[in-house]
């Protein structure tokens, strides 16, 4: 790579944009990553309540390509990662569910640092031909980077246009607990995972997952509970999260609490593409997990494709 080469723009530093830069990185670009938020992540986020730490979003992830096992193995190897547990069920079903070391936040900050890019945190793109580059990555969810590309003038053309449009995503609501006490009904790794239940989707011991010295329970309300309560005030969310924390764990004892919501909690259904390409002066790339599969290996999948092509047509 030479001084000459072109500028690339990631958009996000959640794993599909942080999976986009250190792929850039190896094929010889160098990549500028713009973050809204004062920290990487995305979805996969950490928050602080007085003395105790809490995962807030996704809870934790599975591995099953090669690429993505490999990216998760060396960053295990650099203690980044680690295996959470082998199931939730009982017994559990001995696949791997990994989390973040110190919290989930940590995958994407390891891949930026091998990256070796420049990270400009707090510093929200509200229009792409500002950034002056050759090549944009976009990786918030598809409605944002929609509305962005929408705003700055390069909206995609009317067969990708259309098909953005429909992508819809669900709603999750997180409610995190800042405890007098460990709590005592969870299982020993610390995680209840609910499948079908109208109120719940997941509790996390922040505590025995490794993530905070302080006790601290993050509440997932299922999706359907989520899009339901979506407009309630944050003390009757609260009061709806204790009343069915107590019920699966039993009594607590709260020292303070703090509701996240998450609009775009994971997109309902998939784009079969890995990622979407259109335009010159700038290229864009639209990525993420709303392409060929959900979740934490197709959001990092979707990001290493999208600039794998961007290096092949700048090539």
């Amino acid at each position: 790579m030479t001084s000459s080469s072109p500028e690339i723009a990631v958009v996000g530093a959640g794993v599909a944009g942080a999976s986009a830069a250190y792929r850039l990185s190896e094929l010889g670009f160098k990549s500028h990553v713009y973050e809204t938020e004062g920290h990487p992540g995305g979805r996969m986020a950490a928050t602080v309540i007085n003395e105790a730490k809490f995962d807030h979003g996704a809870q934790f992830f599975t591995t099953r390509g090669h690429r993505f096992q490999s990216a998760v193995d060396a960053a295990a190897a650099d203690g980044a990662v680690k295996v959470w547990t082998h199931g939730f069920d009982e017994p559990p079903d001995g696949y791997e569910r990994w989390c973040g070391v110190p919290d989930m936040t940590a995958l994407a900050s390891w891949l930026l640092a091998k990256a070796d890019v420049m990270v400009h945190f707090g510093q929200p793109v509200d229009n792409l031909k500002h950034l002056n580059a050759s090549a944009i990555v976009l990786t918030p969810p598809v409605p944002v980077s929609l509305a962005l590309a929408q705003h700055s003038d390069l909206e995609p053309p009317e067969n990708l246009l259309n098909r953005l449009r429909n992508v819809e995503y669900k709603r999750t609501i997180a409610v995190l607990f800042s405890l007098e006490e460990h709590p005592r009904g969870l299982p020993s790794h610390g995680g209840i995972q609910f499948v079908d239940d109208p109120e719940l989707a997941f509790i996390a011991d922040n505590a025995t997952k490794g993530v905070s010295e302080s006790p601290a329970v993050t509440v997932h309300l299922s999706n359907d509970a989520s899009l339901a309560l979506w407009n309630q005030p944050d003390h009757e969310l609260t009061e709806f999260a204790s009343e069915y924390l107590e019920a699966k764990i039993g009594a607590v004892v709260s020292l303070g609490s703090v509701v996240k919501r998450w609009r775009y909690a994971g997109p309902v259904q998939v784009l079969e593409e890995s990622a979407f390409l259109w335009g010159n002066q700038p290229l864009i790339a639209m990525a993420g997990e709303a392409f060929n599969g959900p979740k934490v290996e197709g959001a990092f999948d979707s990001g290493r494709y999208a600039a794998e092509k961007i290096a092949e047509l700048l090539s």
